[in-house]
């Protein structure tokens, strides 16, 4: 990883179209540190994925669909990292992280260069962390380690299970303040997003929190998060609940996870909704180099006119280095309910579509990543 001139370069290049000459002499100060940068560091980072995928039934007709996407197995990122020990046990840091698409070279969120992580804050080694700013949320980071498939684009159903937005959790949170602690083995997460609307504290707003234990061979985690929508005509919003209990265990070599997410949404303060996740599967190093991932979800939706689906997947990973990896991929999603063809909308494989156009999909995927 290279340190402080890096950082100095991706900032530059990045504000130089937008600052005067005055702006970027102290950007670059800022990044390699200027006087005091002895203390401290600064550290880039990130990884590029992408893979070629075949996907059935991916379109009203039914057809097929062979395309390159971005961030099969890892989102394609680069960030910006440093930290500053203040003393006592104490350290001030901050994280500034950009999703970009390998396929063409755009950003992954138009018009918004930090999308993933625009935050800063103070830890201590006894207390935990405070930070601020576009932050994770605390679901996000609990069940990241309980889903077989780490969040993958290719193949996953978390974090934007279903075809609503309002089912899905949040992973991240603008305007947020976020609390990480750790006792032996337990770690305890909070976050709270402001709103921003001067008519009502609650409009937009969102919080979050979970307990995650680790026991070493085994864990067990809860975790919850709740948002407010933006307020209406009427003087009312939306809301949205979800919370999950997961578990893990390590039986030698292999890992076995799986837990349960629900989703409660309300529309109107008469009206709701709910959608309910089961999720199960298996880690196995076959060899130093390969490993292979099982996983199987169930997403029991309970919205009218939405199917209820499984999805199977088996992953194989093969790591050429220690930051160089080529993976292979299959899913395959079925409907149990409306799977004569009456749903107005089938759960595809994967995150990456809103809907698949029938009762069954199929996906594959070849791909690669790299990690700098």
């Amino acid at each position: 990883m290279k340190k402080h001139t890096a950082a100095a370069a991706i900032l530059i290049s990045s504000w130089s179209a937008a600052h005067a000459q005055g702006e970027i002499d102290e950007a670059l100060q800022l990044a390699t540190g200027g006087a005091g940068a002895s203390t401290g560091s600064v550290t880039l980072y990130g990884v590029i994925d992408a893979n070629v995928e075949f996907l059935s039934h991916a379109s009203a007709t039914g057809g097929s669909l062979v395309r390159e996407n971005s961030g099969g197995i890892h989102n394609s990122r680069f960030g910006v990292r440093g930290s500053e020990p203040l003393g006592g046990g104490n350290s001030a840091w901050f994280v500034l992280e950009s999703g970009f698409n390998s396929n063409d070279g755009t950003q992954a969120t138009a018009d918004t260069l930090f999308n993933r992580t625009a935050a800063v804050g103070l830890s201590n080694e006894r207390f935990g962390s405070l930070s601020f700013g576009l932050q994770y949320t605390a679901m996000y980071d609990i069940l990241l380690r309980y889903d077989p498939m780490s969040f993958a684009q290719q193949y996953t159903w978390f974090p934007t299970t279903g075809s609503s937005d309002d089912f899905a959790f949040r992973a991240r949170n603008s305007n947020s303040v976020k609390y990480v602690g750790r006792l032996a083995g337990l770690t305890a997460i909070a976050d709270y997003s402001f709103g921003g609307d001067a008519d009502s504290f609650q409009s937009s707003a969102a919080y979050g929190g979970g307990l995650d234990y680790d026991g070493g061979s085994f864990g067990v985690a809860i975790a919850y998060d709740y948002r407010n929508g933006a307020i209406n005509s009427s003087g009312k919003w939306t809301k949205s609940r979800n919370y999950s209990v997961s578990a893990r265990q390590s039986l030698g070599a292999l890992e076995l996870l799986g837990g349960y997410e629900h989703y409660l949404y309300n529309p109107t303060k008469s009206a709701s909704e709910s959608q309910a996740l089961l999720f199960a599967g298996a880690r196995y190093p076959v060899m130093r180099h390969l490993k292979l991932t099982a996983a199987y979800y169930y997403d029991l939706n309970k919205t009218p006119g939405a199917s209820n689906t499984w999805m199977g997947v088996l992953s194989t990973q093969y790591d050429l280095s220690k930051r160089t990896s080529l993976y292979a991929t299959v899913a395959y999603a079925q409907a149990t309910r409306y799977a004569n063809g009456t749903s107005s909308t089938y759960t595809p494989v994967g995150t990456t579509d809103s809907t698949a156009y029938g009762p069954n999909q199929t996906g594959v995927t070849l791909g690669m990543f790299h990690r700098f």
